[in-house]
């Protein structure tokens, strides 16, 4: 065969190897830009907020320091929303819960019947992906905060620090942070009033964390774990 004949017979050979992975990326592509349509309204990102309690929650929830990997079509073949894989995206847990509360939250349209379970979490997987490709990681960390549950009917961090502590969220010192930060995950188990000792081992897993990640010396998580929950931790029933 000449070498023009064989460059030929390469160039083909490599279209018809690149052809179905190009179809497919493109296909879910384009599954993915169907699915946000249906979504309908999309939700707008919150002001940022920046601090170290919300680099704690997002310690406790995603691992690492806050960032956000967009999910583009390479990464969707195969992903489920909510199943922990080894190296799943920084910021999909986050992402995928947001997309989650948001169409749980939205009233219906005029007209509109309920979401089948299966178009739910279809939407549900186009809102995670549209959230990782358009928000900042500070401005879903915030979104987090404003919904996390702390227990005891309280939603957000704000309201938690206010009545845990009585002051904003920026003005908590390290122990604090670190007690509110361990509650969303299992509020009723970690709560500090009906479960102190839960609470305090809880509190001493989030200082341990953080200073693996290098946000805290040996010296200040030692002297954070000396500190004893507050006096009335909470008030109110």
């Amino acid at each position: 065969m000449s070498p023009f004949g064989h460059n030929r017979l390469l160039r083909w050979t490599l279209a018809v190897l690149l052809l179905p992975p190009v179809l497919l990326l493109g296909s879910v592509e384009a599954v993915y830009r169907y699915g946000l349509s249906r979504v309908g309204e999309l939700p707008r990102p919150p002001q940022p907020r920046t601090g170290l309690v919300y680099q704690v929650l997002w310690l406790v929830e995603e691992g690492g320091s806050p960032r956000l990997e967009p999910l583009w079509s390479w990464r969707l073949v195969g992903y489920v929303p909510g199943v922990r894989w080894e190296q799943r995206p920084a910021g999909e847990f986050l992402a995928s819960l947001t997309a989650r509360q948001w169409l749980a939250s939205r009233p219906l349209r005029e007209g509109e019947r309920p979401a089948r379970p299966l178009h739910r979490t279809f939407q549900q997987l186009a809102l995670t992906v549209w959230i990782s490709r358009h928000w900042s990681a500070e401005e879903l960390l915030t979104a987090y905060a404003e919904r996390a549950p702390f227990g005891r009917g309280l939603i957000g961090l704000d309201a938690a620090a206010r009545r845990y502590f009585g002051q904003e969220p920026e003005r908590l010192a390290l122990h604090e942070v670190a007690l509110l930060a361990g509650l969303p995950h299992a509020p009723g188990r970690y709560d500090p009033r009906s479960h102190p000792e839960a609470a305090l081992r809880r509190r001493d897993f989030v200082l341990t964390r953080l200073q693996s990640a290098g946000l805290i010396s040996e010296a200040q998580r030692e002297e954070a774990r000396r500190q004893p929950l507050p006096s009335p931790v909470i008030h109110g029933p």
